[in-house]
Formats: C-alpha cells, sequence, structure tokens
C-alpha cells in the first residue's frame, strides 16, 4: 500500500540524532547488551523506546532485537503488532548502541513489497484494515497488485510479485509442485454465494445444494455474469457448473472478465445472478448493492485463502526474506486475531475466518457431538440404521477436522477438494451391522453408495 515516502523518511530518521550514536554506511556487529523488561500497566512501545533512548520513534528497534531473542529463547514474548503489548510480557530491550546500529538503514527508503492477490481481499477492505499493521513494524510499503488468482499466480511464475495472497487451492499447489513457489501456508477462509435479484425469476431462493441451483437457473437462461477471469472465484463457478453436468452458454451468460466488485455491480444494475464470496459480497451491500444471498451453505462453497513465497530462484529482485517476513506475521495470532475482528463492527460476524497453522493451535476445536435430537436448521444428518440418529449445524461442521482429496474425471482433469472423513462421522452415529448403502440426498438430488466401499475408502 502505497505511502507517502517523505513522511515516513522524515519520522524514521529522527531517532538517529537523538541516540548516543550514529554509523555511517552499513552498521558492524554491536555487542552492547541490552536488558531484559518487563511490560508494566500503561507501558507501550514508543514510551519505552522514549525512556531508554530520548525518542519514542525509535521503538522498531526494540521490536527487531526483541523478537531475536524470542526466536532462542520463548520466556520473550514475540511483538507481532507494535501497538498491542500486554501487561507481564517479558520483552528485550537493546542498548542504545544496538538501536543506532539497527535504525542507521532506515534512514534510507523503505523496502518494497509486491503482493499480488485476489480482488476480494482488496475489495472487501481486508488489506486496507490489516497491512498498515506490518509496513509500520517492517519499515516497508506493500505494493498491492489485486487481480484474479490465476493471474496473481501468473505474476508469481513470471518473478513479477514477491509473495501472493490467493484462494484456489488445486492452483496452488500446481504452483508450489512446479517449484514456482517455497512456502505456503494457510491463512483463512470464508464462503461463496450465489447472489441474485430480489424477484428470483429462478427460483433459487432457500437451496442449500449449489449445483442444483445452478441447473435451475441454466433451465430458466436467467441472466448469470460470470467473472470470467480464471480467478479463484471462476474457478470455483466452474467447478459448480461441472458438477451440476451444465456447459452454460448463450446470451443469459455473461462472461465479465472482471473482478469481484465489477462483477457485483454488473449483476445489480442487469438483475442478474453470480457467484460471490460473502466478503466483497457484504462490503458492497454497503454501496448500494441491492442483490440478495440466495443460495449458501453447501460445503463445495467452501473458500480456503493461502500465502505463498514466490521462489527467491526467478531473480535477485525477489524479497525472500521480507516475504517471510510478511507470511510469518500474516499466519502469527495477533493478526489472525485482527482478521477474525474485520467486519464485526458493520455486519455483527467477521468476512473471514482465521485458520493459520498457529491459529488452529492456540484453538482446536473437536466434532460436536449431539446429545439428543436433531437441530431443525443441521447441514448435516445421519439417519437410518445407526445406534444414534445426530446432526449437525453448518458452524459445527466448517469447525471439524478436514482432509484434502484429489479426483480425476473422465477427462483427465484432476480436481482437489476439502472436506470432513465421512467414516469417522459414520463411527459416530453407529452404523448398525446389517446396513449395506449409504444414500446421499440434497434438495431433491440422491445417490446411491455401498456401504463397504465408503468404509474402504481412505480419503
Amino acid at each position: 500500500m502505497n505511502k507517502k515516502l517523505f513522511s515516513l523518511l522524515t519520522l524514521v530518521a529522527l531517532p538517529l540524532t537523538l541516540l548516543p550514536a550514529t554509523i555511517a554506511g552499513a552498521a558492524p556487529p554491536v555487542q552492547a547488551e541490552g536488558k531484559v523488561y518487563t511490560v508494566q500497566k500503561d507501558d507501550w512501545l514508543s514510551k519505552i523506546a522514549e525512556k531508554e533512548y530520548g525518542d519514542p520513534l525509535a521503538y522498531p528497534a526494540i521490536v527487531h532485537y526483541n523478537n531475536l531473542k524470542a526466536k532462542e529463547d520463548s520466556t520473550f514474548a514475540r511483538i507481532d503488532n507494535p501497538d498491542l503489548v500486554e501487561v507481564g510480557w517479558t520483552i528485550y530491550v537493546p542498548a542504545p548502541e544496538e538501536a543506532a546500529a539497527y535504525l542507521q538503514p532506515m534512514s534510507a527508503a523503505p523496502q518494497t513489497l509486491i503482493l499480488a492477490t485476489t480482488t476480494s481481499t482488496q475489495d472487501s477492505g481486508l488489506l486496507d484494515f490489516v497491512l498498515p499493521d506490518f509496513e509500520r513494524a517492517n519499515n516497508c510499503q506493500v505494493d498491492v497488485i489485486a487481480v484474479g488468482t490465476g493471474q496473481a499466480l501468473k505474476l508469481g511464475e513470471d518473478g513479477n510479485a514477491d509473495v501472493l495472497l490467493v484462494h484456489a487451492r488445486a492452483k496452488e499447489d500446481a504452483f508450489m509442485d512446479a517449484g514456482h513457489g517455497v512456502r505456503r501456508e494457510d491463512v483463512m477462509y470464508n464462503d461463496f454465494i450465489i447472489v441474485g435479484p430480489a424477484a428470483d425469476p429462478a427460483g433459487l431462493k432457500g437451496l442449500t445444494n449449489a449445483a442444483g441451483a445452478l441447473q435451475k437457473l441454466a433451465q430458466a437462461q436467467a441472466p448469470f455474469v460470470s467473472r470470467g477471469d480464471e480467478s479463484g472465484t471462476h474457478t470455483k463457478e466452474k467447478a459448480i457448473w461441472k458438477a451440476a453436468g451444465v456447459e452454460p452458454k448463450g446470451d443469459w451468460y455473461i462472461s465479465a472478465g472482471q473482478g469481484m466488485g465489477a462483477v457485483l455491480t454488473m449483476a445489480n444494475e442487469q438483475q442478474a445472478y453470480t457467484l460471490s464470496d460473502r466478503a466483497t459480497y457484504l462490503a458492497r451491500t454497503l454501496e448500494g448493492i441491492e442483490l440478495e444471498i440466495l443460495v449458501e451453505g453447501d460445503p463445495i462453497l467452501f473458500n480456503p485463502y493461502g500465502v505463498i513465497a514466490v521462489n527467491p530462484a526467478k531473480g535477485s529482485h525477489i524479497k525472500a526474506d521480507l516475504a517471510n517476513t510478511f507470511i510469518d506475521w500474516l499466519i502469527s495470532l495477533p493478526t489472525q486475531e485482527k482478521i477474525g475482528q474485520f467486519g464485526v463492527d458493520k455486519f455483527g460476524a467477521p468476512l473471514f475466518t482465521p485458520d493459520s497453522a498457529p491459529w488452529r493451535e492456540a484453538h482446536p476445536s473437536k466434532p460436536a457431538q449431539p446429545t439428543g435430537g436433531i437441530p431443525d436448521n443441521a447441514a448435516l444428518k445421519i439417519t437410518g440404521k445407526v445406534a444414534t440418529e445426530i446432526g449437525w449445524l453448518e458452524e459445527e461442521v466448517r469447525a471439524m477436522e478436514t482432509i484434502e482429496a484429489q479426483s480425476t474425471n473422465k477427462q483427465g482433469e484432476t480436481s482437489t477438494y476439502t472436506g470432513v472423513l465421512l467414516t469417522k462421522l459414520l463411527e459416530m452415529a453407529g452404523v448398525q451391522a446389517d446396513a449395506t448403502t449409504l444414500v446421499f440426498a440434497d434438495d431433491g438430488y440422491t445417490a446411491e453408495v455401498a456401504l463397504a466401499d465408503v468404509k474402504a475408502c481412505q480419503e
């Protein structure tokens, strides 16, 4: 995100005139020893910096040297957000000589990190909400290129970005397998929804089977606006059309080649349907979008996001260290907590759900086990020849441990799916010995699978 360069240089240059030492050129190693400090009530980093060095703007040196200590010694608290320090934390405060050595290079222009990302993170407002913390803590400028996921991955492949934030897992895995990326981490998730005009001429409202909804839409030939840009959203849309057994074509199917915000505007103007991520849709309702959510809750609409560090072998211009610092920050607990707060003030619920490995480790969840009865609004139910008929709400299903499975169709195309292991759910229900067939049913669509085949499948 672009900043006013002069203002930033002015802020970071001041501490050097106030610290006891200023070192020209590259700073040599400094042997001075700092101090161990316990954060007190009403402490903040700039206040500590002013007390130790005579200037509040020297606090980045505390963040830097403290986090180096924290990597070696877990008794030191890691500072991910300079604005958030807690009473009782043990931190390392570097000696004035150390601080001067660290701050010396910061008198130059800040580094620039190129982030190629999906339009949903930009259009929803998430990046504006979280990125300033990273820029401030790391004296850098994040230049955001918001495009479809396919284009973002291409930018990474061509060495035109340092780090990627995208949402098309199969494409991300292919990117990593091809050696274009060196590190991938889970970040967060939300879901896709099918939205359309309040009149709903195709009669989709209330359906929870996305493929079935698109079948009805195609039969009605109601106008549908597609991203048409190989983005993560477009990739998901094509997967749902494939599941529906429909090849969309005709005047009713409009391929826009635009980002999510622009597509929602087009659909709103033309009273058409479209597939959107929930975050961008909700953000656009504040700007006058009148489309309504018509279809939601199908597991196929799950929308996970990942962050990828581009392979530095693409060229010396790739800022690998800064990219990894960005990833560490993005998946850290303080940033994940902030992601989980985004949207709550305006919509009563977060627009994205934190899902990094550190977050999951700190917030372990287990499948809910109902003690009696099935909720009326259960998203998943197991009934029939079982010891206990049980059901789960959508949020309970989403909280369950998931696995990834791959499936190859007759055309040789392979897709990656994320979901809950069915055999574990069957174990919870207690399948009776004489049960032979598993029947899947949803919105009038059914499929039968031999129970023995289900039990034999590891995925």
